[in-house]
């Protein structure tokens, strides 16, 4: 639900209702349980917790107008890696999953976190190279990828993978 609070965004004379700093909060409080049953779920967390505090400064708008595009980039890097490492994580764990959809959801997770990489490392060509017909491209990929996270971690929430304590599903009721 962390993450629906940080993709979303209700804006009221400049501040977003939904504020950022406190979906990640819910996100790491959602990691806890979960960074020793995922690969990658200490790098998870140490990202989701950089990615609240990057947040923080940013929920103000006399801060967050100043910022110039590029700097927006920058600043979303820590939840842009957070999401390849999550993906990368889950991926992982799905793929060992007993039941029968574990490899297709490996591939859901494997596909969104080269998803996110591109949504990383696009901005490069944009702000960088002066190729700015890539902008409206990226920002559409990054809300589509964005959107999928949540959808397929809604999807996969009740299977219990990487969780140290076992879902209806994985007991076997």
């Amino acid at each position: 639900m962390g993450l629906v609070i940080v993709v979303v965004s209700a804006r009221f004379a400049g501040y977003d209702a939904l504020p950022d700093p406190v979906g990640w909060t819910l996100v790491v409080a959602g990691l806890l349980p979960l960074r020793t049953g995922l690969r990658l779920g200490g790098w998870a967390l140490a990202l989701a917790v950089t990615a609240g505090l990057v947040a923080v400064p940013l929920w103000l708008p006399a801060v967050a107008d100043r910022v110039a595009p590029s700097g927006q980039w920058g600043a979303s890097l820590p939840q842009s890696l957070f999401c390849i490492v999550l993906c990368t994580g889950l991926a992982q764990v799905a793929d060992r999953a007993p039941d029968g959809a574990g490899h297709r959801e490996a591939t859901r997770f494997g596909l969104l976190r080269w998803a996110f990489v591109v949504v990383a490392v696009g901005p490069v060509l944009v702000y960088g190279g002066g190729v700015t017909a890539l902008a409206a491209p990226l920002a559409v990929l990054a809300v589509l990828t964005n959107l999928a996270l949540v959808y397929y971690l809604f999807k996969v929430s009740r299977r219990g993978w990487g969780s140290p304590v076992p879902s209806a599903s994985t007991a076997g009721g």
